[in-house]
Protein backbone atom coordinates (compact mmCIF):
# COMPACT_ATOMS: atom_id res chain seq x y z
CA UNK A 1 0.00 0.00 0.00
CA UNK A 2 1.08 3.08 -0.92
CA UNK A 3 0.92 6.52 1.69
CA UNK A 4 0.89 9.45 0.20
CA UNK A 5 1.43 12.82 2.38
CA UNK A 6 -1.18 15.63 0.77
CA UNK A 7 -0.19 18.18 3.49
CA UNK A 8 3.19 18.71 3.03
CA UNK A 9 2.91 19.03 -1.28
CA UNK A 10 -0.16 21.02 0.34
CA UNK A 11 2.11 23.61 1.80
CA UNK A 12 4.94 23.28 -0.53
CA UNK A 13 2.40 23.90 -3.67
CA UNK A 14 0.73 26.82 -1.31
CA UNK A 15 -0.76 29.94 -3.86
CA UNK A 16 0.03 33.43 -2.71
CA UNK A 17 -3.56 33.47 -1.92
CA UNK A 18 -3.50 30.72 0.88
CA UNK A 19 -0.07 32.28 2.05
CA UNK A 20 -1.79 35.89 2.29
CA UNK A 21 -5.17 34.45 3.83
CA UNK A 22 -2.43 31.95 6.61
CA UNK A 23 -0.77 35.47 7.73
CA UNK A 24 -4.23 36.97 7.84
CA UNK A 25 -5.16 34.34 10.50
CA UNK A 26 -1.75 34.95 12.30
CA UNK A 27 -2.36 38.60 12.22
CA UNK A 28 -6.01 38.26 13.58
CA UNK A 29 -5.34 36.01 16.01
CA UNK A 30 -2.19 38.30 17.52
CA UNK A 31 -4.78 40.83 17.43
CA UNK A 32 -7.24 38.80 19.69
CA UNK A 33 -4.42 38.34 21.86
CA UNK A 34 -3.35 41.76 22.11
CA UNK A 35 -7.49 42.48 22.80
CA UNK A 36 -7.94 39.92 25.12
CA UNK A 37 -4.70 40.78 27.09
CA UNK A 38 -6.16 44.21 27.34
CA UNK A 39 -8.91 43.15 28.18
CA UNK A 40 -7.92 41.94 31.39
CA UNK A 41 -5.36 44.65 31.90
CA UNK A 42 -8.68 46.93 32.14
CA UNK A 43 -9.99 44.91 34.33
CA UNK A 44 -7.39 44.63 36.69
CA UNK A 45 -7.17 48.10 36.66
CA UNK A 46 -10.96 48.90 37.52
CA UNK A 47 -10.96 46.00 39.97
CA UNK A 48 -8.40 47.78 41.59
CA UNK A 49 -9.97 50.99 41.46
CA UNK A 50 -13.29 49.28 42.54
CA UNK A 51 -11.21 47.99 45.23
CA UNK A 52 -9.77 51.49 46.23
CA UNK A 53 -12.63 53.24 46.19
CA UNK A 54 -14.47 50.90 48.00
CA UNK A 55 -12.19 51.50 50.91
CA UNK A 56 -12.43 54.97 50.62
CA UNK A 57 -15.66 55.17 51.18
CA UNK A 58 -15.43 52.59 53.97
CA UNK A 59 -12.69 54.95 55.27
CA UNK A 60 -15.00 58.05 54.64
CA UNK A 61 -18.10 56.34 56.51
CA UNK A 62 -15.71 55.24 59.47
CA UNK A 63 -14.68 59.16 59.62
CA UNK A 64 -18.75 60.13 59.07
CA UNK A 65 -19.72 58.31 62.11
CA UNK A 66 -16.72 59.89 64.02
CA UNK A 67 -17.79 63.00 63.29
CA UNK A 68 -21.42 62.80 63.87
CA UNK A 69 -20.16 61.84 67.10
CA UNK A 70 -18.70 64.97 67.44
CA UNK A 71 -21.46 66.89 65.95
CA UNK A 72 -24.08 65.17 68.71
CA UNK A 73 -21.62 66.14 71.59
CA UNK A 74 -21.48 69.85 70.15
CA UNK A 75 -25.31 70.01 70.00
CA UNK A 76 -25.41 68.55 73.72
CA UNK A 77 -22.76 71.03 74.62
CA UNK A 78 -25.36 73.75 72.56
CA UNK A 79 -28.35 72.47 74.66
CA UNK A 80 -26.55 72.30 78.41
CA UNK A 81 -25.51 75.97 77.36
CA UNK A 82 -28.73 77.07 76.25
CA UNK A 83 -30.35 75.62 79.33
CA UNK A 84 -27.61 77.00 81.48
CA UNK A 85 -28.24 80.25 79.65
CA UNK A 86 -31.74 80.20 80.00
CA UNK A 87 -31.39 79.70 83.97
CA UNK A 88 -28.77 82.55 84.61
CA UNK A 89 -31.34 84.82 82.54
CA UNK A 90 -34.43 83.37 84.97
CA UNK A 91 -31.77 84.20 87.92
CA UNK A 92 -30.79 87.52 86.58
CA UNK A 93 -34.58 88.77 86.03
CA UNK A 94 -35.78 87.69 89.39
CA UNK A 95 -32.60 89.65 91.00
CA UNK A 96 -33.76 92.51 89.14
CA UNK A 97 -37.47 91.83 89.70
CA UNK A 98 -36.06 91.26 93.47
CA UNK A 99 -34.28 94.90 93.79
CA UNK A 100 -36.97 97.01 91.43
CA UNK A 101 -39.76 95.78 94.25
CA UNK A 102 -37.43 96.70 96.97
CA UNK A 103 -36.40 99.86 94.75
CA UNK A 104 -40.16 101.20 94.47
CA UNK A 105 -41.41 100.66 97.69
CA UNK A 106 -38.52 103.17 98.80
CA UNK A 107 -39.37 105.70 96.09
CA UNK A 108 -43.21 105.18 96.99
CA UNK A 109 -42.55 105.61 100.79
CA UNK A 110 -40.50 108.89 99.97
CA UNK A 111 -44.00 110.24 97.64
CA UNK A 112 -46.03 110.28 100.73
CA UNK A 113 -46.59 113.55 102.59
CA UNK A 114 -45.67 113.47 106.23
CA UNK A 115 -46.57 116.32 108.42
CA UNK A 116 -43.83 116.27 111.24
CA UNK A 117 -46.32 118.77 113.41
CA UNK A 118 -49.29 116.40 113.37
CA UNK A 119 -49.99 113.35 115.79
CA UNK A 120 -49.97 111.50 112.76
CA UNK A 121 -47.43 111.97 111.26
CA UNK A 122 -48.10 110.10 107.79
CA UNK A 123 -51.47 111.57 106.04
CA UNK A 124 -52.22 108.87 103.44
CA UNK A 125 -51.56 105.01 103.65
CA UNK A 126 -51.81 102.91 100.47
CA UNK A 127 -53.81 99.79 100.87
CA UNK A 128 -53.37 98.08 97.35
CA UNK A 129 -50.67 98.06 95.14
CA UNK A 130 -50.36 96.15 91.55
CA UNK A 131 -47.98 96.10 88.81
CA UNK A 132 -48.89 95.32 84.93
CA UNK A 133 -45.52 95.29 83.39
CA UNK A 134 -44.70 99.46 84.20
CA UNK A 135 -47.65 100.19 84.87
CA UNK A 136 -49.08 100.65 88.83
CA UNK A 137 -52.24 100.75 90.16
CA UNK A 138 -53.05 101.56 93.29
CA UNK A 139 -55.91 102.72 95.96
CA UNK A 140 -55.44 103.79 99.31
CA UNK A 141 -57.12 107.06 101.48
CA UNK A 142 -55.88 110.22 102.81
CA UNK A 143 -56.61 112.72 105.09
CA UNK A 144 -58.21 115.34 102.46
CA UNK A 145 -57.39 116.41 99.05
CA UNK A 146 -54.71 118.41 99.49
CA UNK A 147 -52.86 115.46 101.04
CA UNK A 148 -53.79 113.74 97.65
CA UNK A 149 -52.51 116.08 95.31
CA UNK A 150 -49.25 116.57 96.89
CA UNK A 151 -48.80 112.88 96.94
CA UNK A 152 -49.70 113.33 93.08
CA UNK A 153 -47.59 115.91 92.27
CA UNK A 154 -44.40 114.09 94.79
CA UNK A 155 -44.97 110.92 92.30
CA UNK A 156 -45.27 113.28 88.97
CA UNK A 157 -41.48 115.14 89.66
CA UNK A 158 -40.49 111.67 91.24
CA UNK A 159 -37.88 110.28 88.27
CA UNK A 160 -38.87 106.79 88.78
CA UNK A 161 -42.45 107.69 88.30
CA UNK A 162 -44.68 109.24 85.36
CA UNK A 163 -48.22 109.84 83.74
CA UNK A 164 -49.79 109.71 87.20
CA UNK A 165 -53.84 109.60 86.61
CA UNK A 166 -56.68 109.86 89.00
CA UNK A 167 -59.31 107.20 88.20
CA UNK A 168 -61.52 107.65 91.46
CA UNK A 169 -61.58 109.47 94.71
CA UNK A 170 -64.81 109.18 97.07
CA UNK A 171 -65.21 110.63 100.61
CA UNK A 172 -65.71 107.95 102.91
CA UNK A 173 -66.24 108.20 106.88
CA UNK A 174 -63.89 105.92 109.10
CA UNK A 175 -63.82 106.13 113.42
CA UNK A 176 -65.73 109.56 113.18
CA UNK A 177 -63.30 110.90 110.30
CA UNK A 178 -63.64 111.96 107.05
CA UNK A 179 -61.43 110.53 104.47
CA UNK A 180 -61.01 110.81 100.69
CA UNK A 181 -60.48 107.15 99.44
CA UNK A 182 -58.56 107.26 96.24
CA UNK A 183 -57.45 104.84 93.04
CA UNK A 184 -55.25 106.30 90.28
CA UNK A 185 -52.74 104.74 88.00
CA UNK A 186 -48.62 105.51 87.35
CA UNK A 187 -45.82 104.45 85.48
CA UNK A 188 -42.80 102.93 87.38
CA UNK A 189 -39.39 103.24 85.41
CA UNK A 190 -36.79 100.90 87.20
CA UNK A 191 -34.30 103.37 85.56
CA UNK A 192 -34.66 107.10 86.13
CA UNK A 193 -36.42 108.98 83.29
CA UNK A 194 -36.82 105.94 81.32
CA UNK A 195 -39.47 105.45 78.71
CA UNK A 196 -41.82 102.73 77.59
CA UNK A 197 -39.74 100.04 75.35
CA UNK A 198 -36.44 101.18 76.18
Amino acid sequence: MIKINLLKQAKKGATAKEVAIYQQLIIGGVLVAVVVAILFFMEYTMNSAISSTRANISRLNQRLVQLNKEVNEINDFKKMKDQIKAKLDIITTLEKSRTAEVHLMDELSKCIPIDQTSILSKKLWLISLEQHGDVLGMSGVALDNSTLAEFMDNLSHDPYFGEVNLTDTQQIKSNDLLLYKFSLTCKFHPIPGAKQGQ
